[in-house]
């Protein structure tokens, strides 16, 4: 079954992050028929700096086959960054299956091989301990 992948990208860490989640991906998926999207927060009032991800994080990431997904920060913006994974679903093809991932994770296998059921959807709670 073919799906996306979600994470957001945007200046800071989260840009070298990100060009990681691409790269674990292309070397240990390359077969991946889905589309990485990287969800970028684009410049306005709740943002103090431009979030924006510089210009050699963007074609590394399109070297890598992600796509750059502008999105505008409606209610979070940079006070509470964890929003931004919510406003960032809106960069998505509507009707088509996807997994969010954080720009920390890394692929170091087949990710279609994981068998995902789309038909119900879930979250995971953060834990600790």
């Amino acid at each position: 079954m073919t799906f996306n992948l979600l994470a957001i990208g945007q200046a800071g860490r989260l840009e070298h992050e990100a060009i990681l989640l691409a790269a674990s991906l292309r070397q240990s998926d390359p077969g991946f028929t889905g589309t990485l999207f990287i969800a970028e927060p684009q410049p306005g009032p709740l943002w103090p700096e431009d979030p924006r991800l510089p210009q050699p994080f963007r074609s590394a990431l399109a070297d890598l086959g992600a796509e750059i997904a502008p999105f505008e920060s409606r209610h979070f913006g940079a006070r509470y960054p964890y929003g931004n994974k919510i406003e960032g679903l809106s960069t998505l093809p509507p009707d088509e299956p996807f997994l969010f991932l954080d720009t920390d994770t890394l692929i170091l296998s087949e990710i279609a091989d994981v068998p995902f059921d789309f038909s119900r959807p879930a979250a995971s709670i953060r834990r600790e301990g």
